[in-house]
């Protein structure tokens, strides 16, 4: 019953956030993009917000990617692609560049994306981390060896420890236009699972949290008499 009632306020809370974030993706279309690197000076009041567009500028470091795994697109799986951006002050920020599917090899020899050289300058739409309904494998993601390292629903502790400097809580969403990105459209996955589905799930997981109370309590009173 935890296990069903967790899923179900996992659900709720996605389409909570997937609801923010199409408002202010609503309210971001309207302004320009903002100095990621400002805000989060706090130049001007404000923090980093989910949905909002913001413009950054540093380092790509293409020796150190992140393939965050089981991501399917036209029902093939794949990975999406996180590469570190290092801004001036040493601080990374995960790049989500889109997708690209699983190599010739499978599983066994993951991708290794190329990322541009130099100092660049990207787009693109905060979010979250993406979260599981259930986490599991502990710290096992901080012991992983060799580049790209595949990781599934990572946190921010496990994403941190994969780097010696630190690592901005967030995502950055690569505009779908920039060249230097893959396969990738976040309005259509919005569209794909709208807020209102997400509810929907949960319904379904509490109602199923519901029907193993009843048949707990069905089964125990048998059992009385």
């Amino acid at each position: 019953m935890a296990a069903l009632s967790s899923l179900g306020i996992w659900q709720i809370q996605r389409g909570e956030s997937k609801q923010a974030m199409l408002a202010q993706r609503q309210a971001a279309g309207k302004s320009p993009a903002r100095d990621f690197l400002e805000v989060e000076r706090g130049l001007d009041g404000a923090t980093p917000a989910y949905g909002l567009r913001y413009t950054l500028t540093g380092r790509l470091d293409a020796h150190r990617q992140v393939l965050f795994d089981n991501q399917v697109r036209n029902e093939r799986i794949g990975y999406h692609v996180w590469t570190p951006l290092v801004l001036a002050n040493g601080r990374r920020v995960m790049v989500d560049r889109g997708w690209v599917p699983l190599g010739p090899g499978g599983r066994a020899e993951p991708p290794d994306p190329a990322a541009p050289a130099g100092e660049v300058t990207m787009k693109g739409v905060w979010r979250d981390l993406p979260r599981p309904g259930m986490r599991l494998g502990g710290d096992a993601a901080c012991r992983l060896e060799g580049w790209p390292r595949v990781l599934n629903y990572p946190d921010i502790e496990q994403l941190r420890c994969q780097y010696e400097g630190d690592v901005a809580n967030g995502l950055l969403l690569l505009d779908e236009a920039d060249p230097r990105g893959f396969a990738r459209n976040w309005q259509n996955q919005f569209e794909q699972m709208p807020p209102v589905r997400h509810f929907g799930y949960a319904l379904q997981w509490f109602a199923m949290a519901c029907a193993v109370a009843v048949i707990f309590v069905v089964l125990n009173l048998r059992r009385i008499r």
